[in-house]
């Protein structure tokens, strides 16, 4: 989300050293995460594969007219998807944006990356068994989850604000279908076929349309790579 709610989760730090820490303390083993400097060609072929995942921190204001009107879109031709892990985050979770584009990103690549039996496995577990609506509350109510997530932002290097104005998504290579999901939109948004050599390249056609529509190109991105 876009602006801190008073008691919600503070906001994470958009880097390798802030992200493969806290998947360690969730009990999460099966990949790590990477930064992705450039979008351009020559560049993403240095990424590691298998590329699983793409999460994307971007100025959430300006971004934010741009993307309702694809959601619109993909609403007006009947595309919404099935079969995708999803949930809308709550104002009560405060800044938690970055931590549900990383649990969506986990989520959806079950079956494909070792997710461990810690405190996100144990979450994830009773989250499929509820309703999309239903998940947020209990994400913020998983004690367990709140304290590694807090433990995790505290150790970072940026005091945290009292407004946080970036908001994280994440694309997802979901059975060779590329997904982009954001916790503040109703639906995960189909974007085509994709594979796990190509997920970064794919999903950069989408990053780079939205950076076209801001003015603040003030991007940051990291890759979900398999071990």
């Amino acid at each position: 989300m876009a602006t801190k709610s008073k008691g919600g989760w503070q906001a994470l730090e958009s880097n390798p050293e802030t992200i493969n820490p806290f998947l360690k303390k969730i009990g999460v083993t099966g990949l790590e995460c990477v930064d992705v400097y450039s979008f351009d060609q020559e560049m993403l072929q240095f990424i590691p594969t298998p590329q699983l995942a793409l999460i994307l921190c971007f100025p959430s204001a300006e971004a934010r007219a741009f993307l309702s009107k694809q959601y619109e879109e993909v609403e007006k031709n009947g595309k919404r998807p099935e079969g995708v892990f999803f949930m809308n985050q709550s104002e009560e979770i405060g800044n938690a944006c970055g931590t549900f584009a990383l649990f969506h990103s986990l989520a959806n690549l079950e079956n494909r990356v070792n997710l461990g039996k810690g405190k996100f496995a144990k979450w994830f577990a009773k989250a499929k068994l509820v309703k999309e609506d239903e998940r947020s509350d209990l994400l913020s109510e998983d004690t367990d989850l709140a304290e590694a997530h807090e433990e995790t932002a505290e150790e970072g290097d940026t005091e945290q604000p009292d407004n946080v104005d970036y908001h994280f998504i994440t694309y997802v290579n979901k059975d060779g279908q590329l997904y982009e999901i954001d916790s503040c939109a109703p639906f995960p948004r189909p974007l085509g076929a994709t594979t796990d050599a190509t997920m970064i390249q794919d999903a950069s056609v989408a990053v780079k349309e939205l950076m076209n529509n801001v003015q603040n190109l003030s991007f940051s991105a990291m890759a979900l790579i398999g071990k």
